[in-house]
């Protein structure tokens, strides 16, 4: 009986050790399938709403309020950590909230973040007694470290100068120099990189960076990154020597993007990613969908996207698998019938939050004159507003707008929306809002029936285009930003683009139709946009 016993068991462990090197070898062969791990990163961003600041809490301060936000930060590093992210991006403004108006009212936020390109050696505030009068710096530093994650956030800087000395000819009286700032920390907790916000929208309190100054940073995973604040992505600079300079071909993009039907924030990304060939984190504030829009793309593809549709805070965690080098590495894009072999499920779904008062920044909330701060449809453009029907073929439309000529020509399919049959064109070729030159084509879906809701935002359709196109005599000096939507919004319909076109040009389109657009700004240097084409990237 010991004998058999025996004989029982030697054969069972052969067959564990069998089994053992057959999966083994599964592994090797798996690793060499040409998907290898060494060209691919697996990023995060949020989508985070920040909770109104209560001031009727006698207890609530200002650190007490961001250093809650950090927290919520720590919990989704985690839940990102757990699904493989190497990295992760938080939103603009998701520390700081909007409880205020004045450089004094900000001024209770913001810590003087070290510049790590000045220092001689590591900073991490982790633990760091340095840094214990800058709380927000050494939790950010402990949470990368926790994680052990590549952490992007956004928060204040500030720099305190001497209005007496030659070398701050730029101080104001009040002796700060008070920055929206993005920093970076290593998964070690190490600080990277800071970067300051060199365009800013209405934020009063914050000094821009002049001029803008480009910021890179590397990490562990062999990956070199830009980095961007919200309104930073339409102008020259800081984009300009980021992409000739350095050849960046990978962003890291803090937002508080404010959506107009022109300019969607997932469009603007999108587009930024395709016209550069280049990997998009983008993280967004959750508040409304107005204020919303959140992505992972490369090379124009949609990797991961979110969009709050509603009118609730929501948060959203995305996390996706990226070529280290887009340009040469193909991605999977979704499709109707495809899902994204790219997409890593999270495992979050939106919060909306019970009992939860919305994130209202003070730009929108009446302690800024908006008067003083105009929104993106106070604009003198000219809108052409028409309706549309089923199996239309080839129908043209023309706005026109101080020398600009904008031409829209589609065909439609066999479903319509018969609640929303207007469409329109737009044009506009003037200053906008006093931030800078632009030229304007964009077609889009108006709210309703009613010509008033032509610059509304909407974010859905049931109506079907089989083909588009949308052209305009652009001057030569402008840099166009095209993006182009459908619902869902899931297929990079600007593939077929190429850099400096004055036209998008789409058939066989799969998902409902939203709209097109081509907004463009005038650069500073005439020849900008042609030394930004494909040789420099």
């Amino acid at each position: 009986m010991n004998i058999k016993k025996s004989s029982k068991q030697q054969l069972f462990f052969v067959i564990i050790v069998l089994i053992f090197i057959i999966i083994t070898l599964f592994g090797i062969v798996k690793g060499t399938d040409g998907d290898d791990n060494d060209d691919y990163y697996i990023g995060a961003v949020l989508e985070y709403a920040p909770p109104e600041y209560n001031f009727k809490d006698p207890n609530e301060t200002p650190i007490k309020y961001v250093l809650a936000n950090v927290k919520q930060y720590n919990s989704y590093a985690q839940i990102a950590k757990s699904q493989g992210a190497q990295i992760i991006v938080f939103p603009e403004y998701g520390l700081l909230g909007g409880a205020f108006a004045t450089r004094d009212e900000v001024l209770p936020y913001l810590e003087v973040i070290p510049d790590p390109h000045q220092s001689s050696q590591p900073i991490i505030p982790c633990n760091n007694e340095d840094f214990d009068n800058r709380t927000i710096l050494q939790s950010l530093s402990c949470i990368a470290i926790e994680n052990s994650i590549v952490l992007v956030a956004d928060m204040g800087d500030v720099q305190y100068c001497d209005n007496s000395t030659s070398s701050n000819d730029n101080c104001p009286t009040d002796g700060r120099l008070q920055y929206n700032t993005q920093v970076s920390f290593s998964e070690k907790g190490e600080l990277l990189a800071k970067y300051h916000k060199s365009h800013l929208y209405g934020e009063p309190y914050f000094n821009p960076s002049t001029p803008p100054d480009p910021v890179i940073f590397s990490t562990n995973f062999n990956v070199t990154f830009g980095m961007f604040i919200c309104f930073d992505i339409l102008f020259e600079e800081p984009q300009k020597t980021l992409i000739q300079k350095y050849g960046i071909h990978n962003l890291v993009y803090s937002t508080e993007w404010v959506n107009v039907n022109y300019a969607y924030a997932r469009g603007v990304q999108e587009s930024w990613s395709k016209i550069y060939s280049a990997n998009v984190l983008a993280a967004n504030i959750g508040a409304t969908s107005a204020i919303s829009g959140s992505g992972i793309y490369s090379n124009g593809n949609f990797i991961n996207t979110y969009q709050n549709p509603t009118t609730k805070p929501a948060n959203k965690l995305l996390v996706g698998k990226l070529p280290k080098d887009p340009t040469t590495t193909k991605t999977t894009t979704t499709t109707s019938s495809s899902p994204n072999n790219n997409k890593i499920d999270s495992g979050i779904e939106s919060i909306d939050f019970i009992n939860y008062k919305p994130f209202k920044h003070q730009l929108y909330d009446g302690a800024v004159n908006l008067n003083d701060v105009k929104t993106p449809t106070s604009i003198n453009a000219t809108i052409i507003p028409f309706s549309i029907s089923e199996n239309q073929v080839n129908q043209t439309i023309v706005s026109e707008n101080n020398g600009l000529t904008c031409t829209f020509t589609y065909s439609t399919g066999d479903r319509v929306d018969k609640n929303r049959l207007l469409y329109s064109l737009v044009s506009f070729n003037g200053n906008f809002n006093d931030f800078f030159n632009s030229q304007l084509c964009s077609a889009s879906i108006c709210g309703s029936n009613d010509p008033n809701s032509c610059f509304d935002n909407v974010f859905d359709s049931s109506s079907t285009f089989t083909s588009v196109h949308i052209q305009g005599n652009f001057q030569s000096d402008y840099h166009i930003v095209p993006t182009f939507t459908t619902y869902p919004l899931i297929e990079n319909y600007l593939a077929n683009y190429q850099f400096g076109d004055q036209f998008i040009s789409v058939s066989n389109i799969e998902q409902y139709f939203i709209g097109t657009s081509l907004f463009a700004i005038q650069w500073n240097d005439t020849s900008s946009s042609d030394n930004l084409s494909y040789e420099f990237i």
